[in-house]
């Protein structure tokens, strides 16, 4: 409300200086001030408002100052014409404001971004100092004074999902173990490859 009131007094001040100096100073572009201030405040519609009535006080001032055109279809045509150059303005400088403002809060998530980058990246070196102990025969880490396994570890501290499989080599000594063992009490046929 105190934007529409400010932008209404510009408005009236500098529609009646354009009128108390008749056509002897060009106060054209003074009238933006009224339209860019809402524009900028209020937004899009509120611009567009106020460069409407900037034209009609624009025109009012330009009539009622003793200009004279030589066709009345002049003095329309002038009318409209700053009509259209105030909403440009406005919608320029609203359009100026919401890049300004996602500007501004791209930059806020950047930032929390960052912070939590940091933060990662601090717990990441945390972790590397605590990681450097390996106990010889469970293979369990030590990580801030404690013994844990590395499934433990993985899913507690990375937040990481584990399956379990088993890999080739395990397999092949699976099989020759099972082999050693059944040839000690029974034949096991082979598989054939």
């Amino acid at each position: 409300m105190k934007t529409v009131v400010l932008s209404l007094g510009v408005l009236l001040l500098v529609s009646y200086v354009d009128y108390a100096t008749s056509d002897q100073f060009l106060f054209f572009v003074f009238y933006f001030i009224p339209v860019a201030l809402c524009a900028w405040r209020l937004g899009r519609p509120a611009g567009l408002g106020m460069a409407f009535l900037s034209g009609i006080a624009w025109w009012l001032a330009d009539r009622l100052s003793g200009h004279h055109y030589s066709s009345e279809f002049f003095s329309y045509w002038n009318g409209l014409i700053c009509f259209v150059a105030f909403a440009v303005i406005g919608s320029v400088v609203a359009q100026l404001k919401q890049t300004s403002d996602k500007r501004k809060q791209t930059n806020a998530e950047l930032a929390k971004t960052l912070a939590d980058l940091e933060h990662s990246t601090e717990k990441i070196r945390e972790m590397r100092e605590n990681l450097q102990v390996v106990c010889a025969w469970t293979k369990q880490i030590q990580v801030q004074g404690e013994w844990m396994s590395i499934e433990k570890f993985l899913t507690n501290h990375l937040d990481i999902q584990l399956t379990h499989g088993i890999s080739p080599e395990a397999v092949r000594a699976l099989v020759e173990e099972t082999e050693g063992y059944s040839g000690k009490n029974q034949a096991v046929p082979k598989r054939e490859n």
